[in-house]
């Protein structure tokens, strides 16, 4: 993949974070949620299910006990697996395609896709095709649901170069989809804190590290369902 399409990817993270604070609706987003409780559904892998410490600690999880930035509640489906991702089956054979067709309905307002450093060491024109086609599957299901895709996760100042190319194929993906992609490597997400962040297999976020994600995707959701 070339850089202008991992450097739209970043802005595109970019510029939905500057949203949350600024209050600008981010490209991509269908049509703004109307009031009432925010309907989510998670897709995921071991980041989002609380691996390494509980699924009560996990940051979907805890996304439950606060409301978004404008005070508006949230319902969360987690339907992320461990081990999964957009080409990679998860340990109930599911990639994050199946995942959308198990816990996705029609009402759900916003369909988050967190990762996955499981698809490293796969082809990046699969994984991209693999993408395209999890986030078109979401959209034919809830046509009117807000889609935000968030890359990998890395704990290093210098990310294997498997991982960069995972977040490009996943960023080249949302481009084509039009659905925004934030970027924790590229904003720095762990930012030197990795120590406290993540657990002991310095991989999967600590309860500190799942609290940052709760915070961080707070501001997202918000963003993207402001109205």
């Amino acid at each position: 993949m070339d850089g202008r399409v991992a450097l739209a990817g970043m802005a595109a993270g970019a510029a939905l974070l500057l949203c949350a604070a600024t209050g600008c609706t981010p490209n991509g987003a269908k049509e703004q949620v109307a009031g009432g409780s925010v309907r989510v559904v998670v897709i995921g892998d071991s980041l989002s299910t609380g691996f390494g410490t509980s699924a009560d600690e996990a940051w979907p999880a805890l996304l439950k006990s606060v409301p978004l930035l404008n005070n508006r509640t949230m319902q969360v489906t987690n339907a992320a697996e461990n081990g999964s991702g957009y080409l990679v089956t998860g340990e109930h054979g599911d990639t994050f395609r199946e995942e959308v067709q198990d816990a996705v309905g029609p009402d759900t307002d916003v369909v988050v896709f967190f990762g996955s450093d499981n698809d490293e060491g796969t082809d990046p024109e699969a994984l991209r095709a693999a993408a395209v086609s999890t986030f078109a599957a979401a959209s034919a299901i809830a046509p009117k649901a807000v889609l935000v895709a968030v890359g990998p996760l890395s704990g290093s100042d210098e990310p294997d170069p498997e991982l960069t190319g995972v977040r490009d194929s996943a960023a080249a993906a949302a481009q084509d989809m039009d659905v925004p992609f934030i970027d924790p490597i590229a904003d720095a997400w762990l930012a030197g804190r990795a120590d406290v962040l993540l657990g002991p297999d310095r991989e999967h976020p600590s309860v500190a590290g799942q609290e940052l994600l709760r915070d961080k995707m707070r501001a997202i959701l918000s963003s993207a369902v402001q109205g």
